[in-house]
């Protein structure tokens, strides 16, 4: 990023970060970029080889010493004991809620064994990080960001439990910015489009990909067809965990090249052809 655009207030040095979900795709690029800001981050996750390697991996990029603890977000003692690992003299000041999981399915199909692990790491883990970390920033304020989805607002073709529990996350960060306000508390939601992420590059079939490069207006800057990188959600995640952010709570930023946009409710395009041939002709060859 150019000096001109980065001021002292974009730097994060002295402060301690926790990103639940921090060894693989998004939430491993946000940790990369929280450090590279200059927090010291602790990440976190239910298998300690995965955090091991990605630690190993930012450490080899310069990184510095990259925190580790193992954590189900849907046990409330493991969340605590993951903030309590992160905090530095009790205190911590960012708090990324990232972990979450997907499951396909028609809600005419799905059963409570399939509802109840989404609802646990999507909802309620989201709830047990704010909770916990709450308690580690109500001395001297801090941020709190959660990872949503589009998927809240533009819903994908039975992927109906997924989008749920992204539309019930942006509501509890609402009401949770509301109530810890008064600590000083922040907290945000960053809703990712497509990302270019390990486990969208093993799912997404050509079809799925034609979808996203039709529904996504800035996919012609992708080098990918339409995919952002996990660094674009880090940087949004720097933005609010930064004092940039300080006046901003509440909100939700979709970083999504776009895709979030809803669908035309009508096309117009004929008449604006018949106004403006020249310009249309030239600007719009296709019909776009």
């Amino acid at each position: 990023m150019p000096d001109a655009i980065a001021p002292p207030v974009l730097s994060l040095e002295g402060r301690a970060a926790l990103v639940t979900g921090g060894g693989t795709g998004i939430g491993k690029a946000c940790a990369a970029e929280l450090a590279r800001a200059g927090a010291t981050v602790t990440i976190c996750g239910p298998e300690l080889d995965v955090l091991d390697a990605a630690a190993a991996d930012l450490a080899a990029e310069g990184l510095g010493e990259i925190r580790t603890i193992t954590a189900d977000v849907t046990d409330e003692q493991q969340v605590r004991a993951a903030v309590e690992a992160a905090s530095v003299d009790g205190a911590l000041d960012i708090a990324l809620a990232n972990a979450g999981i997907a499951m396909p399915g028609a809600i005419a199909h799905v059963t409570d064994d399939q509802w109840m692990p989404i609802i646990g790491v999507n909802i309620l883990g989201v709830a047990h990080t704010i909770k916990q970390a709450t308690k580690a920033m109500q001395a001297k304020g801090g941020s709190i960001i959660a990872i949503s989805s589009i998927a809240a607002v533009r819903r994908a073709e039975f992927m109906g439990l997924y989008s749920v529990t992204k539309a019930a996350l942006d509501e509890l960060v609402r009401v949770s910015a509301a109530e810890l306000g008064p600590f000083g508390i922040r907290v945000n939601a960053i809703r990712p489009g497509w990302v270019a992420t390990e486990m969208v590059a093993s799912t997404t079939t050509p079809e799925n990909m034609a979808i996203i490069a039709e529904g996504t207006p800035l996919a012609h800057l992708s080098q990918l067809g339409g995919l952002g990188l996990p660094e674009d959600i880090g940087r949004a995640v720097v933005y609010f965990a930064s004092d940039f952010s300080a006046w901003v709570t509440g909100q939700t930023l979709s970083v999504c090249g776009g895709s979030s946009l809803p669908r035309p409710s009508g096309d117009f395009g004929y008449i604006a052809r018949m106004m403006f041939p020249d310009e249309m002709a030239r600007d719009y060859p296709d019909g776009d």
